[in-house]
């Protein structure tokens, strides 16, 4: 689904860490679906101090239907009702019409505020 929706890939996007990150249990992970099919996704983080919104997608056949912004407030439900009281995330500038997305939906840019990361190599198994 990720592919199909053109979602910037990312180290962490494997099997191993989507199913690590399920057996959290804690109801973050939303997925859309219609006709049966897999149509977006949203994953909270939340580890009791910071929260965070990862991988929002859908697939294009679907957009523009208001999928993404109920994806966004029913995760959003989800961090408040554990404690949240800010979230963030992270926009790729080459994603179409994703900062005009969250604007719209009451993010803003953090001025005072870089993304720094550093991808660490994988264990062996």
């Amino acid at each position: 689904m990720w592919r199909a929706a053109d979602a910037v890939p990312s180290p962490t996007d494997d099997l191993d860490a989507l199913e690590r990150r399920l057996a959290h249990g804690d109801g973050l992970f939303v997925v859309a679906e219609a006709d049966g099919r897999l149509v977006g996704t949203l994953i909270g983080g939340w580890d009791g101090w910071r929260a965070g919104l990862y991988r929002l997608a859908v697939h294009p056949q679907w957009r523009r239907r208001g999928i993404a912004t109920r994806l966004i407030g029913e995760v959003e439900a989800r961090l408040g009702h554990l404690g949240a009281r800010r979230i963030s995330l992270r926009v790729f500038h080459d994603s179409p019409g994703a900062i005009e997305l969250w604007r719209s939906v009451g993010y803003h840019a953090l001025p005072e505020e870089s993304v720094f990361a550093k991808n660490l190599a994988r264990p062996r198994r």
